[in-house]
């Protein structure tokens, strides 16, 4: 494999393993709460921001549907929308932008 072994001990029992090459370059961080992105495939049902509007964390930006699910799609942080970048009918990948917020 050509990982490193790390040892880990869990109640008492230690247990090696190995970690893959790649896994710690494949890292990117925590997530830009400015970027609001897809989290799951699905359709756009309904976008209720426009470019311009203030939001506050908890705000619905825009209803996803996705394995039959409506979802909300909440802001996490107080800002300014920057751009929407999806319509109503629109089909999202997971992890596309979808909003763009302005921290303020």
């Amino acid at each position: 494999m050509g990982g490193e072994t790390e040892k880990l001990n869990i109640d008492d029992t230690e247990y090696v393993t190995e970690v893959p090459e790649n896994s710690v370059s494949n890292y990117r961080g925590l997530p830009d709460q400015s970027e609001v992105r897809a989290f799951i495939p699905g359709t756009i049902v309904e976008v209720r921001v426009a470019a311009g509007d203030m939001v506050q964390p908890g705000d619905v930006l825009l209803l996803l549907d996705a394995m039959k699910m409506y979802n909300e799609i909440c802001a996490t942080i107080r800002g300014r929308v920057r751009e929407v970048c999806v319509s109503a009918g629109d089909t999202v990948q997971k992890d596309q932008l979808m909003v763009s917020l302005r921290r303020s």
